[in-house]
């Protein structure tokens, strides 16, 4: 029987006496201020395949979130206007006063 090869690296051998071999290592090659130095987390994440429910469901959150959006549009538009329309009658009047 062949013997199988393996594409991924042995695992590191850290002695019990040197815990914190691995953040000095990192330390010495990008500089103390390394952002990441010493920190030894690693995170999963999980996707899933989306099928027609979760389709149409998407689908609406985002015509909804469009929705309020244009609905906030039109309220900001809304709110300017009588602004808009006191200051062109001020503009008016100071024009007719300073004849």
């Amino acid at each position: 029987m062949k013997p199988r090869h393996d594409s991924r690296p042995e695992p590191e051998i850290i002695l019990p006496g040197d815990p914190d071999i691995r953040s000095r290592r990192t330390a010495q090659r990008f500089g103390e201020g390394y952002p990441f130095v010493g920190v030894r987390t690693s995170h999963r994440i999980y996707t899933a395949r989306l099928g027609p429910f979760g389709l149409i469901l998407m689908v609406l959150a985002l015509a909804i979130a469009a929705a309020v959006m244009l609905v906030l549009l039109l309220g900001a538009v809304l709110f300017w206007i009588p602004i808009l329309v006191l200051l062109v009658a001020a503009a008016v009047i100071s024009g007719l006063l300073r004849r």
